[in-house]
């Protein structure tokens, strides 16, 4: 579905994270979001973990489990901070930090970088931010991801304060 994206973060900054993955509330509104294409190549993996919708092939969030004081992504693997469906995972998961949400209003959906990621804080990372996004943001406005998009809105996050240098996303009509 989609081409191999730039990493802003390298895999060993990843790897060594405490926060990727695992979220406070069961519901997390960041939690992956996989497209029926993107779940289909997941499933194909027959790893051991879920999604909260539980029929096959449809449009979903992962499922979160319970680990350590909160959730986790269900095909997070805790003990290595490693991926199950690292091979096929979605877009919500490869261009993380970047996340699309709607603005506190719902009028506009609006692409910003998570702060919850400790790499941000790094000078490196932060330097190649601006950069990043802006190729994210041509990216999810092509016209055939940008129709995906519009057909699955629940790919959009409710608002977070945490995102930073939001910009809006222009994704045409629905």
């Amino acid at each position: 579905m989609q081409p191999q994206l730039p990493q802003l973060i390298s895999s060993e900054i990843c790897l060594e994270c405490p926060v990727c993955c695992r979220f406070p509330e069961k519901q997390a509104a960041l939690s992956p979001f996989f497209f029926p294409e993107e779940r289909m190549q997941a499933e194909a993996l027959q790893t051991k973990g879920s999604f909260r919708e539980p029929a096959q092939g449809l449009a979903s969030k992962a499922g979160l489990v319970t680990c350590g004081h909160g959730f986790a992504c269900s095909f997070f693997n805790p003990e290595d901070h490693t991926c199950q469906v690292y091979g096929a995972r979605p877009l919500d998961c490869a261009m993380y930090p970047a996340v699309i949400i709607r603005s506190r209003d719902h009028q506009k959906v609006l692409l910003g970088a998570d702060t919850k990621c400790p790499a941000l804080g790094r000078p490196s990372v932060a330097a190649k931010l601006h950069h990043y996004l802006d190729w994210i943001q041509r990216y999810l406005e092509s016209t055939t991801l940008s129709s995906l998009i519009r057909k699955y809105p629940q790919f959009i996050s409710e608002y977070q304060e945490e995102v930073v240098e939001v910009r809006e996303l222009s994704l045409g009509k629905a």
